[in-house]
């Protein structure tokens, strides 16, 4: 199943999406690679433009939703969500990563302190508006996942 095909939604009759090991094999795909980048991209805090992801990020977030309802153990789960929830810092057109740490020097008077001009200024906020409402909706969907996750009949063999 192509990756592109997981962000559409199941309801659209003109894509095939195979059966449900399929779907959730793509599912663990997706996610592995995301975790692939993050072990390979130190993220720290900082907010970074959608187009550096591995895949889009719409497709990320149905991946971790599908990977997260159908984990049967709660820590994986636990941990699925605290990586899921760096997506959040990806946002779309923000350009060239934005760093999040605070300055940690003073400065002096005179001292040709760098200031950011108010188009900056501006663009950062408004990443920043959008990170807090992404985790807002992602803590929502990933809750719901694991909810599901939880409440999801055992079967014993």
């Amino acid at each position: 199943m192509p990756y592109s095909d997981f962000a559409r939604s199941p309801y659209d009759r003109d894509h095939s999406f195979g059966t449900d090991a399929q779907l959730l094999q793509a599912a663990h795909h997706l996610v592995d690679v995301y975790l692939v980048y993050l072990r390979e991209h130190e993220t720290g805090s900082d907010l970074f433009d959608t187009g550096e992801l591995p895949a889009s990020k719409g497709s990320l977030i149905n991946a971790f939703r599908v990977v997260i309802a159908t984990e049967s153990r709660s820590g994986v789960r636990a941990l699925l969500v605290k990586a899921g929830m760096t997506l959040a810092q990806f946002q779309d057109n923000i350009g060239p990563r934005m760093s999040v740490t605070p300055v940690k020097v003073k400065p002096k008077l005179g001292d040709g302190y760098w200031r950011p001009d108010p188009g900056q200024i501006r663009r950062f906020d408004h990443a920043l508006m959008r990170l807090g409402e992404d985790r807002i909706r992602l803590v929502r969907m990933f809750r719901h996942a694991a909810d599901i996750a939880e409440h999801k009949p055992v079967h014993h063999a």
